[in-house]
């Protein structure tokens, strides 16, 4: 049996959490529960071209680090555990795609950002408790789309109008997962 997942415009309170210019961006929330590196692989290769930057906010587990620098994987590192990757093939997507699995299957968050000029550096996401998350340096007229993936799915932010709405989205979903048409906004 197929695994369900449904597709919606964001809460207000899932837009609230980020701090963006939320004119520019249309937010959709897709609900999966089970997020495997296939999936993340299968959304990065439907959705965009390589590169993509991986955000990676915490490698709690420490193999992390040390298998990006056994696969010579280069990556930006901007705190004690966390780690901006420029996927730009599909080798690279296929490890850090694993990587991402185990960190969101552990209850982590990780960005996926898409759009020209990107900077790895300018990706450093800064979270307090009490405020919106922040990407304090990245020029977010440069992105195009970001996703934030999580252990119950994936929230998509774009300003392309290939991602605009739910019913869009889902054309994107692999098909080893089957539409949940009554909690969708489709």
């Amino acid at each position: 049996m197929k695994k369900e997942y449904y597709v919606q415009y964001s809460h207000q309170s899932i837009i609230n959490s980020f701090d963006f210019p939320k004119d520019n961006f249309v937010s959709i929330t897709v609900g999966i529960s089970d997020i495997t590196h296939d999936l993340i692989t299968s959304l990065v290769q439907k959705m965009f071209c390589l590169p993509v930057f991986f955000v990676l906010e915490s490698m709690i587990f420490g193999y992390e680090k040390e298998t990006l620098i056994e696969n010579k994987v280069p990556f930006y590192e901007f705190s004690s555990d966390g780690a901006i990757i420029k996927v730009d093939s599909v080798e690279k997507l296929n490890l850090v795609s694993g990587l991402a699995e185990v960190l969101v299957n552990n209850g982590l968050s990780i960005f996926i950002f898409y759009g020209d000029g990107i900077v790895e550096q300018n990706l450093i996401p800064s979270r307090q408790w009490n405020k919106p998350i922040q990407f304090k340096n990245v020029d977010i007229y440069k992105v195009d789309t970001f996703i934030e993936v999580e252990e119950v799915g994936f929230t998509i932010f774009s300003k392309s109008d290939l991602f605009t709405s739910p019913g869009k989205v889902k054309n994107y979903i692999p098909d080893y997962y089957s539409l949940d048409i009554n909690s969708s906004d489709i």
